[in-house]
């Protein structure tokens, strides 16, 4: 087996995991199946999505017997084909267990109503079925004043005041026959189960929206997405925006922590107040909402606009962007990443939402592949990987991050976190930023213990992420810049 390879399905017979650990050999056996020529070939392997392709290897010889990927994957509809293709003719029993591991791994996590088609191809049989995986009726929203959809003209409307984000199962609020708000999801992620609640009101009724949004409303919209296969819903509210604190705080929703510094009122960053639904929550009353904690923009006016390329931590590490990694030790940079991954269950956070199948990108990749997402790569003085740190996400124009750290597990438990991720919040804090966030899964003790010495908890948003037939908490750790830590107002 290759030493690249790590499983992350598994059946009686096979492991299914990483797709590049085999590349070469699935484009030969694509060329040799369907008799295509490279140029083909390169554009079939364009059209399998990394997050989804994986290889397939024999666990009696430790043999690649072939490769399996979803294609023509259509979001709107829910449904997908699924191309699979070995090197060798296969017993029928042997087709379905692979299949079947597989279908139902996408299904989950792709919300699929239907596999449209599978394909299944060797030397000597090719096959092709319609399977139909369940057939969901159409979800009906009791309340008269939402309506599915948003029209065009609408959004141009709520475009005047807001930035209208491109939302999934979007709705229109009406009351009277008046357009009063609209409401939606976004960041929907099918395999946790989770998306964030976006509504926007109607500016020009002010105060008078109060009284023409009841809470009813909203929570028979929550009802919607649960049945919906969707767990958990946030909303973030801004400490400015009473209005819609006063509405949600009569729905079923729950405060339950807030994000500081993360949002821009006019020349001031506050804080954003986070509310959470799953199905059958209890309304929990008199639950304490801090003050709106807002500082001026003005206070974190500062020369120096960007990270350097290198960070150095002591005399034995430091960090260091892509854009100057060494092109000559990538390889090594790389099998230390891959290595460290194959031990992910001791690895201090996991690499985003790819929790299955590890991809290094189509086609022969580099630097820029593998690793241009991640801020910096945390090495030693011999140039070793020893981790990464990286900002997922910005916020209020860059003065609030979300970021995520993973130390190598052989030098885990040494200080080495605690001295990396503090360094990383003083250069943030260097260069303006207000405060620094984390989200750390309950099942990742050595990354709480390393946030509940740096940072402080925010949050916990509850059964928000999914894996392996379990969801887990996600908990919020938040570190404020001292230089305005003591100027709350």
């Amino acid at each position: 087996m290759n030493s690249n390879f790590i499983k992350k399905l598994e059946t009686d017979k096979y492991y299914i995991g990483s797709f590049d650990a085999y590349q070469d050999n699935s484009k030969q056996l694509i060329m040799e199946n369907s008799n295509l020529s490279i140029e083909e070939t390169e554009e079939i392997m364009k059209s399998l999505p990394t997050t989804y392709r994986a290889s397939i290897i024999d666990k009696k010889t430790n043999n690649y017997i072939g490769y399996i990927s979803v294609y023509e994957y259509e979001a709107q509809n829910q449904s997908t084909s699924i191309r699979f293709e070995t090197s060798d003719s296969l017993l029928e029993e042997e087709i379905k267990e692979i299949l079947d591991e597989y279908k139902k791994w996408i299904k989950e996590s792709l919300n699929l109503i239907s596999i449209k088609e599978y394909c299944y191809f060797s030397k000597d049989k090719q096959q092709y079925e319609t399977n139909i995986v369940e057939s969901k009726t159409n979800i009906i929203i009791p309340s008269n004043m939402i309506e599915k959809g948003i029209t065009e003209e609408t959004i141009e409307y709520f475009n005047e005041e807001y930035n209208i984000p491109k939302m999934q199962m979007p709705c229109t609020i009406k009351s009277s026959g008046q357009v009063i708000g609209i409401i939606g999801l976004t960041n929907l992620i099918w395999s946790n189960k989770r998306a964030n609640l976006n509504i926007f009101l109607d500016k020009k009724l002010g105060e008078d929206v109060i009284g023409e949004l009841p809470n009813i409303i909203i929570d028979e919209y929550l009802n919607f997405v649960h049945n919906s296969n969707i767990h958990n819903v946030t909303l973030s509210v801004t400490g400015s925006d009473t209005n819609l604190q006063k509405i949600i705080e009569n729905t079923s929703m729950n405060y339950y922590g807030e994000i500081p510094f993360s949002s821009i009122n006019e020349n001031d960053l506050e804080s954003k107040l986070m509310y959470q639904h799953i199905p059958n929550m209890e309304k929990v009353n008199g639950i304490y909402i801090p003050e709106n904690k807002k500082i001026s923009l003005s206070t974190l006016e500062i020369d120096k606009k960007e990270l350097d390329p290198i960070i150095k931590i002591n005399d034995q590490y430091e960090l260091v962007s892509p854009n100057v990694l060494d092109t000559n030790n990538i390889d090594n940079i790389l099998d230390g990443h891959i290595e460290a991954m194959q031990a992910r269950q001791e690895f201090t956070i996991p690499l985003g939402e790819d929790k299955y199948i590890l991809q290094k990108g189509n086609g022969n990749y580099g630097i820029s592949k593998a690793f241009m997402n991640y801020s910096y790569i945390l090495v030693d003085d011999k140039k070793d990987y020893c981790g990464y740190i990286n900002i997922l996400r910005n916020n209020a124009e860059n003065k609030n991050a979300e970021i995520e750290i993973g130390i190598s597990p052989k030098l885990q438990q040494k200080g080495l976190g605690t001295q990396v991720i503090n360094k990383f919040y003083e250069e943030l804090f260097s260069i303006g930023y207000a405060s620094v966030t984390s989200a750390v899964f309950d099942f990742n003790n050595p990354s709480i213990k390393l946030h509940e010495k740096v940072a402080e908890l925010n949050g916990i948003r509850l059964e928000s992420y999914y894996i392996n037939g379990k969801m887990w908490n996600m908990n919020f750790y938040s570190k404020i810049n001292e230089s305005i830590s003591s100027r709350h107002i």
